[in-house]
């Protein structure tokens, strides 16, 4: 039984399910549903040695190289079978899903994908929002532009030094690249022509600061942010970024100080942005990426108009503050589900946590494949000396307040083969975890007194 004591009266025994590879974005809703499920493609056993109330289940589908996505998941037969003995369950997505569908699309709790698509459009946002809000300088090329001879000391005189190249349709760091020089240009043009696929190119002007984010979401009682998120992008002791598609994501932290005039303009940013999303009928969660440079100026980058990586954690924050979570708002939103909020003060309206809170994304840092050498065990771990040792059962930050606690939860099973350059576990604390971008020096030995526990590759 659902046991907060959040000042929101909903149905708390509405089926709801989530059908991911990645269910620790979803665990929170455990807490908030009575009847949860959660549909994985093909059988996880860390689920089972978690203390939730819901249940897990496996469709048993083969694994196919590229084509990984839930899509296929809730195309797939054993799926289509699945939601007709349970048709009244409601699935929240991640991002929004394109047609065709193989159920009622009606049981997806999702935006609509062309509004979704047409905002993530780095070229259509900076056309539509350049005027209200701060943007990078930039202009639009079509890749036979950048193959001229001089269109590296064009641009580079264009904006006063090094500036940035993007796939208008890339996502998630993706196909995104800082130019500092000429050989960055052409390496740059290099992958653009074999991923772009004819589609524009943003060039723009590069900021320098620090890469940040905030997390939007939009509701009948308002348009309220997250707070300030600081992003960890390339870092070596997480990622090798020598490995061709290696993920550049790897957490960050949010929760962090900032000055009022940064806060101010961030919350700017989310609503005019999400004034202008809501026009549109769009409801719930969006992300939108910044940069703050040392001048505090707030500059943004691209939205993101889906759930992100950060989400839970987001969530999880809010909760332990006693505020409304972002995800049960975004589901009661996007279901058009009654609810009614009690107590006005336990509206996320005002971002202030008491600690920051923190993910690290560890990935597999080595040329080749890695086969997990040991069980990793989901759940609340302390660190001891240069290693880490399983304390007790977890899902929530809540479990894990203490200064040298964290939560981490690795999907894989021991022996399972984990792709070179991909995500093998994450690791979820309270506290602070960044110094200049990059992991401070605790959390630098946090991360190999991991690496030592679990025989990871360094």
């Amino acid at each position: 039984m659902v046991k907060h004591k959040l000042a929101i009266d909903y149905n708390v025994s509405r089926p709801i399910g989530v059908v991911s590879n990645d269910p620790y974005n979803f665990l929170v809703l455990d807490r908030l549903f009575d009847d949860f499920r959660i549909i994985t493609p093909q059988a996880q056993n860390w689920l089972k040695e978690l203390p939730l109330h819901g249940y897990a289940s496996s469709l048993n589908l083969k694994q196919k190289k590229g084509d990984d996505t839930v899509k296929r998941y809730v195309s797939s037969k054993k799926f289509v079978e699945l939601f007709a003995d349970d048709s009244k369950r409601k699935y929240p997505l991640y991002s929004p899903l394109d047609p065709p569908y193989k159920i009622n699309p009606l049981a997806f709790l999702m935006n609509s994908p062309t509004i979704a698509h047409a905002y993530e459009n780095k070229r259509y946002f900076r056309d539509e929002f350049s005027g209200l809000i701060r943007v990078p300088d930039y202009e639009i090329k079509y890749m036979n532009q950048l193959d001229r001879a001089a269109s590296f000391s064009d641009l580079w005189e264009r904006f006063d030094g090094p500036f940035m190249l993007q796939d208008e349709e890339s996502s998630g760091s993706k196909g995104s690249y800082a130019i500092r020089s000429q050989e960055d240009y052409v390496d740059a043009v290099k992958s653009l022509k074999k991923y772009s696929q004819g589609r524009t190119i943003v060039a723009s002007k590069f900021i320098h600061g620090e890469v940040s984010s905030i997390q939007v979401c939009i509701t009948k009682y308002g348009i309220f942010n997250g707070g300030i998120q600081r992003q960890l992008l390339d870092s070596e002791y997480l990622c090798n970024m020598k490995l061709d598609g290696a993920t550049r994501w790897c957490g960050g932290e949010v929760g962090g100080e900032y000055p009022d005039i940064v806060r101010h303009q961030a919350q700017e940013v989310a609503s005019v942005i999400g004034a202008e999303l809501a026009s549109h009928g769009y409801k719930g969660v969006f992300g939108v990426d910044l940069i703050v440079t040392p001048e505090n100026e707030v500059y943004a980058i691209e939205i993101n108009a889906r759930l992100t990586g950060y989400s839970h954690v987001i969530s999880d924050m809010q909760m332990l503050n006693g505020k409304i979570p972002f995800l049960l708002l975004h589901i009661l939103e996007l279901g058009n589900f009654r609810y009614e909020v009690t107590d006005s003060e336990a509206l996320p309206a005002a971002p202030t946590y008491k600690k920051p809170g923190s993910l690290m994304i560890l990935n597999n840092q080595s040329d080749e494949e890695y086969v997990l050498k040991k069980h990793i065990r989901p759940g609340v771990y302390k660190l001891v000396g240069d290693h880490v040792e399983f304390v007790r059962e977890g899902f929530s930050l809540k479990d894990a307040r203490g200064e040298d606690t964290m939560l981490i939860f690795c999907r894989y099973n021991e022996g399972d083969a984990i792709g070179r350059g991909k995500r093998i576990l994450k690791i979820m604390k309270v506290g602070k975890t960044m110094t200049d971008g990059d992991l401070s020096m605790k959390s630098q030995h946090l991360v190999k007194a991991v690496k030592k526990t679990f025989e990871l590759p360094e």
